[in-house]
């Protein structure tokens, strides 16, 4: 009895260790990126208007998890948020630290305050900020790191990052003596070595952004390097989240501005070899998850200080000016007029859903105006056929809760006809009829170019021209050059006809 007690005891202990050394079945990885300073929660007009976003939220939906996961961030954390500008950026450290983050990465947005900044910032992080090719008398900066493994069971997860070689381009005189090594050598260099540690499945944080001709984004890099298993993207400024897939590499971006977290599950087999990817965007709904306490009074505290650091005085508007997102508005045609005017060509375009709140009746503080228009779009000119421009603005009107607000023309358009058979006629000034084979110019923001009407029909342009100039710094200074804030007259820019 004693020896068939022992060789029980030894067969339990045997199985309990077989057990714990087991490769996990699946493995939930959750990831944001671009947050652009949409810290605290709000209306959010993609879940039609719920209350949603904010890093409250997401530290409440990540302590509901009940299984073990991996979060992972790909930073672009600042954007163009007030609170930025006046804290250079540490405003963020609070939330980022309170986060259960495994390991995040960088964007070129983030070194916007120096590398002194951000380096201040990265020091107080309780985890791994991770970028493989940038380097600092050839050496990675203090504190990044070029890489990290994660252990679960017997299987290993090797994670490393990469910046977009623009990083010290756009901020050169912020980053003196640091150089970007060649994407697609950094990441060959960094798969070997995490291979050669016996890593199982290797993740990528990647920065790139899209693909320019001295840029190897995710697509061409997925194309050029064998090994990574999934490329989690940032720095891309899109709301809507993207997946992909390149030969045996998965791409996720999870779309910007902390509305929603993308879910990836990864399922294994016994051997650690990966057996299937699911993806899932998950709303930060606040009524779903609730909001952390902790980080709602953070986040009070913070706008309100804003909002009174804000109050300078910009203008004063008789009667409240308002905004709609299902059809033409007075402020719409207020704020396309101010584009239309400074860029002089034949029309302006924005999309409703970038105008996110009213300009009140009153005095119009810095406030209001960020709260108008809350994002840091640049305007880019572009030179395009008048049929190619039809077809855009056709499209343009399936936006759901997103109609076009436009200034330099008019439309005549039956919103009862089919999708793409709507437009009747559109009217420059003067009098001019837009002919499809005739050549316009038109100013639009970057984010209405990179698909913020739902779809990117305005990239068959001829020519683009991006000003570099800030959309919301343009309709800040047609606001304060009128004593008191009138909106055009309503000319029915867009006109039902039969």
């Amino acid at each position: 009895m004693i020896k068939i007690s022992r060789i029980l005891m030894v067969l339990s202990v045997l199985l309990l260790n077989g057990c714990v050394q087991e490769p996990p079945a699946h493995l939930d990885i959750f990831y944001t990126a671009d947050v652009q300073g949409f810290y605290h929660s709000r209306l959010e007009p993609r879940f039609s208007n719920q209350p949603a976003g904010g890093y409250g939220v997401l530290k409440n939906f990540l302590a509901a998890r009940t299984e073990p996961y991996l979060f992972f961030d790909g930073g672009n954390w600042f954007g163009v948020a007030p609170e930025a500008a006046m804290t250079q950026g540490s405003f963020v450290v609070p939330f980022l630290k309170a986060l259960p983050c495994s390991a995040a990465s960088v964007s070129e947005q983030d070194f916007a305050y120096g590398w002194p900044v951000l380096r201040t910032i990265v020091r107080d992080l309780s985890y791994p900020v991770l970028v493989s090719n940038l380097k600092l008398d050839n050496q990675i900066p203090w504190p990044l790191h070029d890489y990290h493994i994660f252990t679960r069971g017997t299987l290993k997860i090797g994670v490393f990052g990469l910046v977009s070689p623009n990083v010290v381009q756009t901020n050169r005189n912020r980053l003196t003596g640091f150089t970007v090594e060649d994407p697609v050598e950094a990441a060959r260099r960094m798969v070997a070595l995490l291979q050669q540690k016996g890593v199982d499945f290797i993740i990528l944080l990647s920065s790139l952004g899209d693909n320019t001709p001295d840029t190897p984004a995710d697509a061409l890099l997925a194309e050029e390097v064998n090994g990574i298993h999934l490329i989690l993207s940032a720095n891309k400024d899109r709301e809507m989240p993207e997946t992909d897939r390149i030969n045996q590499t998965y791409l996720v971006y999870p779309g910007s501005k902390l509305d929603s977290v993308a879910h990836i599950r990864l399922e294994f087999d016994k051997n650690n070899q990966i057996r299937d990817l699911s993806f899932e965007d998950i709303a930060l709904l606040r009524h779903n998850w609730g909001e952390d306490p902790e980080l709602a009074t953070v986040s009070l505290r913070m706008q309100q200080d804003t909002q009174h650091k804000l109050n300078a005085r910009i203008s004063t508007v008789p009667e409240r000016i308002s905004t709609s997102l299902v059809r033409e508005s007075p402020l719409g045609d207020l704020l396309a007029t101010c584009l239309h005017r400074w860029s002089r060509l034949d029309g302006a375009i924005l999309n409703a859903d970038s105008i996110r709140s009213a300009l009140p009746e009153g005095t119009i503080t810095e406030y209001d105006v960020y709260k108008m228009y809350p994002y840091g779009d640049n305007i880019t000119f572009l030179t395009i056929k008048g049929a190619a421009f039809i077809k855009a603005l056709e499209a343009s009107l399936e936006a759901k809760d997103n109609f076009p607000q436009i200034a330099g023309f008019s439309v005549e358009y039956n919103p009862e006809a089919p999708a793409g058979e709507r437009i009747r006629k559109i009217t420059l000034s003067k009098g001019r009829v837009l002919r499809p084979q005739d050549t316009y110019r038109f100013a639009v923001t970057d984010h209405v170019l990179a698909g913020g009407f739902g779809h990117d029909y305005f990239i068959d342009s001829l020519e683009f021209k991006n000003t570099f100039v800030d959309a919301r710094q343009i309709m800040r200074a047609c606001l304060i050059r009128q004593k008191k804030i009138i909106p055009p007259l309503r000319t029915e820019r867009w006109k039902i006809v039969p």
